[in-house]
């Protein structure tokens, strides 16, 4: 099959996945037969490690030997085809690293070279061969080569292994069914029965979550961290440890560190990372204005009003409760993320005292927690306006098929508000798109990762939107598409798309930075989290993640306005209609 057929064939496949890109994927079925790996018992009761600290040489040797495990891990034929043991095989390893003056190089070879070299396949299938301009990101392994650093002869047995190219995975730890673009993490052991004071298990858990950000993370070249001195700094943290809770809390930290807002941390007994913060939450929605935390809605009556600006929650003041959530709750931008923004007021008592600016006076107030859940909907109901001339649709509140029936009963109307601050509840990026878009546009471009070598994303061909054959039957009134700070993920691929529109503008605030499926990871314990999976892109191939998209016309709410009880964003659009722009 030629390159291009092979491309087209691959996208329609990707096509018909990516409407429901934003469920997590399924993890890979197993066969009946009992894996290599799945036999050994050696180290089910524990790792037989337990140590509190390490000098500053073992830091930098155990980052060599996380590094050194993920690429065995990712490339090696024995690991990937599931015959071996890879965690076990770490905890073996280990006491002979931890030994004061012991020849890691020499020793890191014996282990990786008793694996044997004979099966390794230099030979990489021209499916999996892409040009340089379709690559969008490239494996970080250039210290494989580095002998100063390995020794020559480590050196050279990873550089042979990083030549593996395979491309069947379905018993990897991170596998690829079929020809599905999207990997999966679902044959890591999640070590249910872990005990916390695990020294092994819970560097273990470090060198997981690790690995898969340097190898299957496609946005590691924009997460804003030192990746390797990031692993120089929790290892420490992961060894002075010695229960869950600080297991648990570390972890949390490790994930702000890919600044994803797609992160999320859930621990052994389905508890999240939130509940830490406490049980109560002050039952209000609040709009950062001007660097000033404001409470724009009042969920239940709490002592708390519209418009009031909070200086201080409990003992700390906002910059300090807004620094502690940050630490544990990752966000793509620093003003978004759906996790922070409703956690922020958290607490541990049902009654707190909330210290605010209140028309010009500072007060102290005996705010009430509530334990029901607090959202951030926009609930204003999709409805005609203007005597019938424009018509509101709330993205967050569509059913399915409603695009439909509103589209042939406003067909006329001079203008359409479609507002995206909530998340999608159906799908518009293709249904609204065929009613606005006179022909097939580009709107994105996806990146996948290369299944035969672990670190490489490259491009798709750029993904379409509208109608699929040029005709003059589409919607010709203007289009207002309305996007804050909430506007995340599939609410993002959606703008994207609907932006393509010839008569439409897109008002607001900045959008999450947040695109890309969601894939699941479970680590020692039965703790899961997530991440993006697939990196979404403008057509450009410019990226869209911790970014977010830009607003045509920037708009941000007044405090007046929140306390006449207005939606500027509604009120903005209606005018730029009713003028014509």
């Amino acid at each position: 099959m030629g390159e291009g057929k092979r491309r087209n064939w691959k996208s329609l496949v990707f096509f018909s996945v990516l409407l429901i890109f934003i469920i997590a994927g399924c993890s890979t079925s197993q066969e009946t037969h009992q894996l290599g790996r799945e036999k050994e018992q050696e180290f089910d009761q524990g790792s037989r490690m337990k140590f509190s600290s390490l000098s500053e040489q073992k830091i930098v040797d155990f980052a060599k030997l996380s590094k050194v495990w993920g690429v065995v891990k990712y490339y090696h034929p024995k690991v990937v085809s599931g015959d071996v043991n890879w965690d076990y095989e770490l905890f073996r390893v280990m006491p002979s690293i931890l030994e004061e003056n012991s020849d890691v190089n020499s020793i890191l070879y014996e282990w990786v070279h008793s694996l044997g070299s004979k099966s390794i396949s230099k030979e990489l299938d021209v499916q999996y061969q892409f040009s340089e301009d379709s690559i969008q990101l490239s494996p970080s392994t250039d210290w494989s080569k580095d002998e100063e650093y390995l020794g020559t002869d480590l050196s050279l047995e990873l550089s042979k292994l990083l030549d593996s190219n395979i491309s069947e995975r379905e018993y990897a730890y991170v596998s690829f069914k079929d020809d599905s673009f999207f990997p999966s993490m679902g044959n890591e052991n999640p070590y249910s029965n872990m005990n916390f004071d695990d020294t092994g298990y819970r560097l273990l858990g470090l060198f997981r979550y690790w690995n898969i950000i340097e190898y299957y993370y496609p946005y590691k070249d924009v997460i804003g961290e030192d990746w390797d001195r990031v692993l120089l700094e929790f290892i420490p943290k992961m060894v002075d440890g010695s229960d869950y809770d600080s297991y648990f809390m570390t972890l949390a930290e490790l994930t702000t560190r890919i600044h994803d807002s797609h992160a999320y941390l859930v621990g052994k007994d389905r508890e999240p990372i939130t509940d830490y913060f406490g049980t109560y939450r002050v039952p209000v929605n609040f709009i950062e204005i001007n660097n000033q935390i404001v409470i724009n809605k009042v969920i239940n009556k709490c002592g708390l009003e519209v418009g009031d600006i909070v200086l201080k929650v409990g003992d700390k003041n906002i910059d300090e409760l807004l620094e502690d959530r940050r630490k544990y709750i990752s966000q793509s931008r620093e003003d978004t993320a759906s996790l922070f923004f409703l956690n922020l007021f958290r607490t541990e008592q049902k009654n707190t005292d909330v210290t605010v600016i209140r028309q010009g006076n500072k007060r102290n107030i005996s705010a009430v927690g509530s334990q029901q859940d607090i959202n951030f909907l926009v609930d204003t109901k999709s409805q005609a306006m203007e005597s019938g001339e424009i018509y509101y649709i709330n993205a967050g509140l569509l059913k399915d098929g409603e695009i439909d029936k509103i589209m042939k009963k406003w067909w006329n109307t001079k203008g359409l508000i479609v507002d995206l601050r909530n998340y999608p509840s159906s799908i518009l990026t293709y249904e609204l798109a065929k009613y606005l878009i006179a022909s097939e546009k580009e709107f994105a471009t996806v990146s996948v990762p290369n299944r035969a070598i672990p670190g490489e994303f490259y491009f798709l061909e750029p993904l379409v939107s509208g109608k699929p054959q040029e005709t003059n039957a589409v919607y010709k009134g203007k289009v207002v598409i309305l996007i804050n700070e909430h506007t995340a993920s599939q609410g993002e691929f959606t703008t994207m798309s609907l932006r393509n529109t010839e008569n439409s503008i897109v008002l607001g605030r900045p959008s999450a930075g947040t695109d890309g499926d969601i894939r699941i990871i479970m680590l020692p314990g039965k703790i899961k989290t997530a991440i993006s999976g697939l990196g979404i892109f403008n057509p450009d191939k410019n990226p869209t993640q911790r970014i977010g998209l830009q607003p045509d016309i920037r708009l941000d709410p007044t405090i007046e306005g929140i306390m006449e009880g207005r939606d500027e964003y509604i009120e903005r659009a209606v005018e730029l209609i009713k003028g014509g722009y």
